[in-house]
């Protein structure tokens, strides 16, 4: 008798096709939801006639990011060891950034990324590869929330009528002080050079690639002036995203200020990471949420579907390296 059971290799195979489809229908619902709930409304987009020129600035704020990123990957890179020029870092950069959009994921870019750098450096550094690409995405997410913590201390006075905006801070510093301090543990010294903890890996089948990612967090740890760069490039990257953003809030007419948009804008743009080929759906309802609740603009969804849909339309900048590469 045959056994015709799926093997669990087949089922995850099976999951990887359907998931595509399932997210996608997920954003389309979420999307659908937010129209029959009057969230988003056509005439809503009526202003954007006479103040399309705002959405023009926001595309071209989009755009020096890529350039940013692609230095601060560079700089990651070089600091894990791995022998690549600027050029190299921009392709990846470039083709990560289109594949964010064309796979149903927002970490998928990453996945590809990290594929093209294992394939250059081959076997024996492709954990500090995959690393690199991991240390980057995490890099700049936390300089996301620093971004929103400087613009809150520096602007206290104007955000802390804010509603929630203690709830907003607590959860800044914790994500911030915790992944530093993650840093800051599995990169010293004392760590890394702990003779019992490698002894301990070296039983294990992948003691060894535990330990290769203690190394790698060693590695930013005796570089601190590269680590601080590469803070500094993830803050300034997301200053462009958020003065993006800005601009397409000017154009539905809402009244936030440079301040406000800094400290409450980070927060928006991360629950894109949620959503759907740059954050359709969930990321849109985010966005909706967000604005409503924390700066009492009602056409939230609004403003996050443009900033998704320009944002794709930058990321298909990437289409012409993934050509050129093939």
């Amino acid at each position: 008798m045959i056994d015709e059971t799926p093997s669990k290799s087949e089922q995850r195979l099976s999951w990887r096709r359907l998931s595509p489809w399932l997210k996608t229908i997920l954003a389309v619902g979420v999307i659908c939801a937010l129209f029959f709930f009057n969230r988003i409304e056509l005439q809503i987009f009526t202003p954007l006639s006479e103040t399309w020129w705002w959405l023009v600035f926001a595309f071209v704020f989009m755009l020096p990011p890529y350039l940013i990123v692609s230095y601060r990957f560079w700089l990651v890179l070089r600091n894990q060891g791995i022998d690549a020029d600027f050029g190299l870092a921009i392709k990846w950069t470039m083709i990560g950034s289109f594949f964010d959009v064309m796979m149903p994921s927002n970490s998928g870019g990453d996945v590809v990324k990290a594929g093209y750098i294992a394939n250059h450096v081959g076997a024996g550094k492709r954990t500090v590869a995959v690393i690199s690409v991991v240390f980057d995405r995490v890099l700049g997410l936390l300089g996301l929330f620093l971004l929103a913590g400087i613009a809150s201390v520096v602007g206290w006075g104007v955000i802390k009528s804010i509603p929630g905006i203690y709830g907003l801070l607590t959860f800044l510093v914790l994500f911030c002080f915790g992944t530093l301090l993650l840093f800051r543990i599995l990169g010293s010294r004392r760590f890394y050079g702990n003779k019992r903890l490698q002894s301990i890996l070296e039983k294990y089948p992948l003691g060894s690639r535990l330990y290769g990612i203690i190394s790698c967090f060693n590695s930013f740890r005796e570089k601190p002036k590269e680590y601080i760069s590469v803070l500094g490039l993830s803050i300034l990257n997301h200053c462009f995203w958020c003065a993006a953003l800005f601009c397409i809030t000017v154009a539905f007419n809402q009244s936030v200020t440079l301040i406000q948009g800094f400290a409450v804008f980070p927060i928006a743009i991360f629950s894109n990471t949620f959503g759907f080929a740059g954050g359709f759906g969930v990321g849109t309802a985010g966005f909706d949420l967000i604005f409503s609740k924390l700066l009492n603009v009602h056409v939230g969804a609004a403003i996050g579907l443009t900033f998704q849909t320009l944002s794709v339309i930058s990321r298909l900048l990437g289409l012409p390296f993934y050509l050129r590469n093939h």
